[in-house]
């Protein structure tokens, strides 16, 4: 397990989730939280992320100043932002730039994760018919 692997289990986790999108975002966020200690050079390609796809576009502003806001922090504080149960954690986890592209089997691992709570902790007034 990785010092960022670490870092990541060590903080509270989220529990409840409105359906399996909402879930699988949120262990996406964790392999990104992990990866963005174990190597802070990532911050690099989310900024270049920024200014590449959110400068400039009057609809991502508000998400642009956020997370000028945010990337400024040290790496652990942005992890455990990034993972918080509140909507400002849910925010940052809709918004995020791209830190870190997920290799095949990280992606796997977000899916089965998500997949492997099964229903738990899924309220159903966030599921749609």
């Amino acid at each position: 397990m990785t010092a960022g692997e670490k870092y990541v289990e060590s903080l509270p986790r989220k529990r409840h989730f409105h359906d399996r999108n909402e879930r699988r975002s949120y262990e996406t966020a964790r392999i990104v939280a992990a990866r963005l200690i174990d190597d802070p050079r990532s911050l690099r390609q989310g900024l270049a992320y920024m200014r590449r796809h959110m400068e400039g576009d009057p609809h991502q502003a508000d998400y642009l100043r956020l997370w000028q806001d945010v990337i400024r922090q040290d790496t652990k504080e942005i992890a455990r932002l990034l993972l918080e149960d509140s909507p400002r954690g849910a925010l940052l986890r809709d918004t995020r730039p791209v830190f870190h592209v997920l290799t095949d089997e990280e992606r796997r691992t977000a899916h089965l994760a998500a997949a492997g709570a099964g229903d738990a902790g899924i309220s159903s007034e966030g599921l749609r018919p």
